[in-house]
C-alpha cells in the first residue's frame, strides 16, 4: 500500500477528519512525506471498499493495525479505519488494544532524522472489528 507518489501536494478526498488533521500537521513539516502518508491511507480506503463490496450484511472485518508516528505526529490508524469504513456501510463494533511484548524493532527511533532526537516506537497494536450493516 502507498505506492503512488504525491511529491507536490494532493487533494484530500478521504472520509476521515482525524486523518485530515494529522496530514495538515505533517504537511507543515514535510509536504512530500504527507503525500506518502496520504497514499497509504488512500490504498487502505480502497481495500476497505473492495472487501465491503463482497461482504454479506452482518459480516465482519477484522483489522490489526499499529499507530505509527510520522514527523512527530501519531497517526491514529485504528480511529481512521473506523471513520473510513462508514462510507462503505460498515459499523465500528469494538477495538481491542494489545501490547506487543517481544517486538523486533527498537523501542526508540528518530522520526525527524535529526541526531539525538528520538521518539518511542509502537508498543501496542489495535484489533479493529467492523460489521456490515
Amino acid at each position: 500500500m502507498g505506492g503512488k507518489k504525491f511529491r507536490n501536494g494532493f487533494e484530500f478526498t478521504l472520509n476521515s477528519p482525524t486523518l485530515q488533521a494529522s496530514l495538515e500537521r505533517i504537511k507543515d513539516a514535510d509536504l512530500e512525506r504527507a503525500g506518502d502518508v496520504f497514499s497509504f491511507y488512500q490504498d487502505l480506503d480502497r481495500s476497505i471498499a473492495s472487501i465491503a463490496k463482497k461482504m454479506k450484511s452482518g459480516g465482519y472485518q477484522f483489522w490489526v493495525v499499529g499507530n505509527r508516528t510520522v514527523k512527530l505526529e501519531t497517526l491514529q490508524t485504528d480511529v481512521i479505519l473506523a471513520e473510513l469504513s462508514l462510507k462503505y456501510g460498515l459499523v465500528h463494533v469494538y477495538t481491542i488494544d494489545r501490547n506487543i511484548p517481544n517486538k523486533v524493532m527498537p523501542s526508540f527511533n528518530s522520526p525527524t532524522n535529526e541526531t539525538g532526537k528520538k521518539a518511542a516506537t509502537m508498543t501496542t497494536e489495535h484489533i479493529v472489528v467492523l460489521r456490515k450493516s
